[in-house]
């Protein structure tokens, strides 16, 4: 019982953070730097799962799920929790890009962008 009660309570720190073109993964105690196209190939990725196959199947192979994070075969295996989590901050950080992108080109100016934009002149 107490181990299936670590199960529930442990949570892996997952956080992922944007600077212009290149985002940080933090999975655990490790940091993973990738720029737009790694980006795009793990978010691809994540969505190309089919999560009720993985939710309805019992056998262990799909208790984890390993996620690209390059195209060199750098890539991090995670409990189907930590995936969802992961695959929630890919499809947020997602959401962000493509209204960035939206505003640009409608000629809003984001306060990200209008930053980038002093500290290149």
């Amino acid at each position: 019982m107490h181990a299936l009660e670590n199960q529930v309570t442990d949570t892996l720190l997952l956080t992922l953070s944007r600077a212009g073109s290149r985002f940080a993964l933090v999975v655990g105690e490790k940091t993973f730097q990738q720029n737009i196209c790694e980006f795009m190939l793990t978010f691809s990725s994540m969505q190309g799962k089919n999560m009720d196959e993985y939710l309805n199947n019992l056998a262990t192979e799909f208790d984890q799920v390993r996620v690209p994070l390059s195209g060199c075969g750098r890539s991090v295996t995670l409990s189907l929790s930590d995936f969802a989590r992961l695959r929630s901050l890919y499809g947020q950080q997602m959401f962000d890009l493509k209204l960035e992108d939206m505003l640009m080109r409608q000629g809003i100016s984001t306060h990200e962008t209008a930053l980038r934009q002093t500290v290149c002149i």
